[in-house]
Parts: structure tokens; sequence; C-alpha cells
């Protein structure tokens, strides 16, 4: 379970918890996100039932929303709806840093966690593979996080449902709790 103050790292690119899900009892989480310059674009994703609001504090960040491409800079916030396909990155040159409010939290933490963790050490990379981890995380995290993949989410469930057993066989999990990534900071 996270807890304040915990930061998560994936190469020069840091997520720190702020307000955990525990102690706002579900009703959100809030992260700080410090993205190093160009960072990887993250792949087109939706939040089933929940409402992201994002605030710049330094450097800009580039979103694609619902197919339109937007550029925020420091002092800007926003907001992305429920079911709204979007991707969010660091265009560069410098650093950019976001506070970040996902309300409810549902088990955020554990995606961050999970995805976080196993692309730092090499598990899973941003195109999806190794291919038989991917059934556990769209099962395990459907109400969270969902990438769009071009099929109706109904069929892309009934093929990880397929291939769960398999995944489970082999010794992948659903989740992940990253020993080596997490760290404790000072809450201020």
């Amino acid at each position: 379970m996270a807890r304040p103050g915990d930061v998560l790292h994936l190469g020069e690119d840091r997520l720190t918890f702020l307000t955990t899900s525990a102690e706002t009892n579900g009703a959100y989480l809030e992260v700080e996100a410090e993205y190093a310059p160009a960072s990887i674009k993250p792949p087109v994703h939706y939040h089933p039932k929940q409402t992201e609001r994002m605030q710049v504090t330094s450097g800009r960040l580039n979103l694609l929303l619902d197919g339109d491409l937007r550029e925020y800079t420091a002092g800007d916030e926003f907001h992305i709806p429920p079911n709204t396909p979007h991707s969010l990155w660091n265009p560069g040159p410098e650093r950019a840093r976001i506070n970040w409010r996902t309300t409810p939290a549902y088990r955020t933490e554990k995606v961050f966690e999970t995805l976080w963790g196993l692309t730092n050490e090499g598990r899973l990379r941003p195109d999806g593979t190794p291919f038989l981890q991917m059934p556990l995380l769209v099962l395990g995290f459907r109400d969270e996080y969902r990438v769009v993949t071009g099929r109706p989410h109904l069929l892309d469930v009934a093929l990880c449902t397929a291939l769960a057993p398999l995944s489970l066989a082999l010794g992948y999990r659903p989740t992940y709790r990253p020993a080596q990534v997490r760290e404790t900071q000072p809450a201020t």
C-alpha cells in the first residue's frame, strides 16, 4: 500500500504519492509526477469512471485529448473526463512537473506501482510486451485503466479471460509492488 512520500522511479521520471486513497477513504489520490525531457509517450488510454485534474507546476506537457493535441505550461490546469482517450508526455527540452489528482481513487496506486515497477525492471516494455503479462493487467485494472486497442473492449476482456490462466500458470501476477524502486521521502 502506498504511503504519502513514497516515490516510484521510471528511468529519469519520478512519481511521488502526496495524498493516498487511504487518507481520503477512496475519494481521490494525489501525486506529483516529474517527467524528463522528451519522455516516452504512453499509449492512448482512458479511465472509465475517473476524472483526472492536472496542474503543470514547471516545464511543459503535451496532451493528446480525444484526438486533439494541446500544450500546457507552468500554471496551466486541465481536466480529463471519464471515458476520454488521452496520452500525456513531456516534449522537452526541460523537465516537467505536474500535480495530478485522480477522482475517485479506486486502485490507481496499485496501477502506478505495477506499471512503473514492471517497466522500470524491464519486465514490461512500452509496447505492451511480454504478451502474457497484459491479460492480467487488463482484467486486474479494468475499472482504472484501459488502453485504446481499436477492438471493442468486451472482445479484449474475452481474449484476456481466455489467456489469464496460462499467464498465471507461467508465473505472471496481476499486481506488482516494486521492492527496489520504492523509497519513502519525508512528508512535507
